[in-house]
């Protein structure tokens, strides 16, 4: 697709732009990305064949902006829509941060989740949710997927027993109970420190063309609760209070009584979505970096399984029990081991 390059670059910038093109590393194989450099400026070219998903992100990145200016601003869109010119954030992210101090990255938290409850509550009132990438709304369909995708790529994959009808009973009904959530509004869905980029000490949110609408809090546990980032507790109580709060200041009416139930039905449904896709791409497809979050995804597992919630999931409470056993921990390293030797 070069020579369509060169013209795109060629109607907007000057030749600089084409001579310093540079292909980035990371890119999935429906989507590149390339910085470029025009008159003192440094740019991020996006080149991706599925259109449906460019138009979704640059029709998002204009309604995010209108809320607040911590998304990247797209310059420039080809015809056909394959090709999209936006702001460079640079190399960054908050996981970068986080892997190097997690101290350090403490205040980007705190900005963070006062932007993210912003965009969150006004962005439910302004995006339209029939024009979503995938799915509209993170309901029970979507959450049933997730549950199935953790029974087979983990459970499964790793040989756990469990009783297939009782759990299977328990997945109906958690699935259930989570399209019923509340506080709702526009969920990014995959808000973690890899999607936050700093940029002159400033967050930037990418990544958000999955969006949709459903129970806030989701974001939040997404952020907080993410595997290898692992923060201690005493940051995840903290970020999760002064989120609570910035919250309440919005829109006082959104936290209530049940609010607590909320949060942690989403940790829930979180970690075990995160457990699912580490399945999938760590013991299956045996992707490095998914293989070495499993750890950090079980013991993730460990705080939550005093959860209220979970009484009324017995066959579920029973499995996660079970994940975070010695000898079942052992046994997922030998798994693990097994499929890097394989």
């Amino acid at each position: 697709m070069q020579p369509k390059i060169n013209e795109f670059l060629n109607q907007h910038y000057s030749q600089e732009a084409i001579n310093t093109l540079t292909l980035l590393a990371g890119g999935g194989s429906s989507r590149k990305y390339y910085r470029f450099h025009d008159q003192g400026e440094s740019y991020i070219l996006a080149e991706s064949s599925n259109v449906d998903e460019n138009k979704v992100f640059i029709e998002f990145s204009k309604k995010l902006q209108s809320i607040l200016p911590n998304i990247p601003q797209v310059f420039h869109f080809n015809e056909d829509k394959t090709l999209y010119t936006q702001k460079d954030l640079g190399d960054i992210s908050l996981m970068t941060i986080i892997q190097k101090d997690v101290n350090e990255a403490r205040p980007y938290y705190l900005k963070i989740v006062e932007l993210l409850a912003q965009a969150q509550i006004e962005g439910g009132k302004i995006i339209d949710f029939n024009q979503t990438f995938s799915y509209p709304r993170l309901d029970k369909t979507l959450i049933l997927r997730d549950l199935f995708q953790f029974k087979f790529y983990f459970l499964n994959a790793l040989g756990i027993d469990f009783n297939q009808g009782k759990l299977l009973k328990d997945f109906d009904l958690f699935a259930s109970q989570f399209e019923r959530l509340s506080p709702k509004g526009f969920v990014f869905r995959d808000f973690q420190s890899r999607n936050i980029m700093i940029k002159d000490n400033e967050p930037y949110f990418i990544d958000f063309q999955g969006g949709l609408y459903r129970p806030i809090f989701y974001d939040l546990v997404s952020l907080i609760w993410q595997a290898k980032a692992n923060l201690p507790m005493c940051i995840k109580k903290e970020i999760y209070n002064h989120y609570f709060e910035t919250v309440k200041k919005l829109n006082p009416n959104l936290i209530t009584i049940d609010s607590r139930v909320s949060y942690e039905y989403c940790v829930v449904a979180r970690l075990l979505q995160v457990l699912g896709a580490y399945g999938l791409r760590g013991l299956i497809e045996r992707k490095p970096h998914f293989i070495e979050s499993i750890a950090f995804g079980i013991e993730n597992l460990k705080a939550i399984i005093d959860y209220p919630i979970l009484q009324n999931y017995p066959e579920l409470k029973h499995i996660i029990k079970v994940l975070i056993q010695p000898e079942t921990v052992e046994r997922i390293n030998q798994k693990i081991n097994g499929e890097i030797k394989h």
